[in-house]
């Protein structure tokens, strides 16, 4: 009996050892646990998760902006452009064609001006000379009229002396008579010498009045000048066009897609291929508007990329955005009926990344975490 006892005692302390044991790896194991769901608490609480995100860049559309056929494209998807290289060249033919026919007609007008300038030359130098013989005609004449009028003046007072002489008897009739005759002559001349000055005038006036031709001429040259001003607009327009008509690169860049092919007839505001520049890229996220009161602008971030597993690339937020994605939708959602459900609300956010030898391209997918700063 002492023995069965005896040897039942130690079986018993063994398995309160083996209990014990146990409650201190329970015990151990909910402490590990309870810290690791703290510490990932913690974690959780200081940073914003998310993988709504996407790299994106400025992306531009190269549209044509003359009509045309397509006679050179030069780039395919993939290619590095630098700024200025050639991308596409559309048909030049036409605007050329349209640069020598406004050309043409330029010269046309510049040949019909130097005729009404030489016109004019010539009309100045007809008028000038008669002009000259016009006012030597009145100086003659006003000359005639003062030997008139001294002529008038002495056969007036000869023929006052002979009527007074025959009032007294001491001339005869005959004589009277002669003077009298002299006068009316001497009369009749300064007349008509006073009418060759106002007839000399009148072409004086007659030839100046031709000058007037030389003014009409200049506004006719007046005329052409506006058309051909008009004409060289009408030229640089045409100048234009045709620059158009060679699409270049606006900055070194990538190409990510071409929309046509060599010898396809394309219409102004035709979308010819798209590029971004590599160098300038961003990761757009949508966060939660629960958590958007944690973010602020210069927080580090951590992103991963879908197209290179197990890599965190280092990010920092530039901009939070000041409206929710769901305001600017194409479709709006106004609740008419009446049934409304609450959705969780994205803002849209920017994070600032550096380009990793061309790897980062726009429109991978991204997780990304932020770092709540206080």
């Amino acid at each position: 009996m002492s023995d069965a006892a005896s040897s039942a005692q130690p079986a018993n302390t063994d398995k309160a050892k083996v209990g014990r044991r146990k409650l201190v790896v329970i015990a151990g194991v909910v402490l590990i646990v309870a810290a690791l769901i703290f510490g990932w608490l913690h974690l959780r609480a200081g940073r914003v998760f998310t993988n709504d995100a996407r790299i994106a860049a400025h992306v531009v559309a190269v549209s044509s902006e003359v009509s045309g056929r397509i006679v050179d494209l030069q780039v395919r998807p993939g290619q590095q452009v630098r700024a200025g290289q050639l991308l596409a060249r559309i048909d030049p033919a036409d605007s050329r064609l349209a640069l020598e026919r406004i050309d043409a007609e330029i010269a046309r007008i510049e040949a019909q001006q130097t005729q009404l300038r030489a016109q004019q030359a010539s009309v100045r130098s007809r008028v000038g000379e008669q002009l000259g013989v016009s006012s030597a005609g009145v100086s003659q004449a006003q000359a005639d009229a003062l030997g008139r009028q001294a002529e008038l003046a002495a056969a007036r007072s000869a023929f006052e002396r002979s009527r007074t002489l025959l009032e007294r008897g001491l001339v005869a009739q005959s004589r009277f008579d002669e003077d009298q005759a002299r006068l009316r002559a001497a009369e009749q001349n300064a007349a008509r010498a006073e009418a060759q000055i106002t007839g000399a005038r009148a072409q004086v006036g007659v030839t100046r009045a031709g000058g007037d031709e030389v003014e009409v001429l200049q506004a006719q040259i007046a005329a052409l000048e506006a058309q051909k001003q008009g004409l060289r607009a009408q030229r640089g327009q045409q100048d234009l066009d045709l620059g158009r008509r060679e699409i270049r690169a606006a900055f070194d860049g990538v190409i990510d897609q071409t929309f046509v092919d060599p010898g396809e007839f394309v219409a102004a505001g035709t979308r010819l291929l798209m590029y971004h520049n590599p160098s300038e890229i961003w990761i757009d996220v949508n966060v939660k508007e629960t958590d958007v009161r944690k973010i602020t602008v210069g927080a580090p971030a951590r992103v991963k990329i879908d197209a290179y597993p197990g890599q965190v690339f280092e990010a920092r937020v530039s901009q939070v955005g000041g409206a929710a994605t769901s305001q600017f939708a194409l479709l709006p959602n106004p609740n008419p009926s009446g049934n409304f459900t609450k959705v969780t609300q994205r803002i849209p956010v920017r994070l600032e990344i550096a380009q990793a030898e061309g790897r980062l391209r726009p429109g991978m997918m991204v997780e990304a975490t932020i770092d709540v700063v206080d």
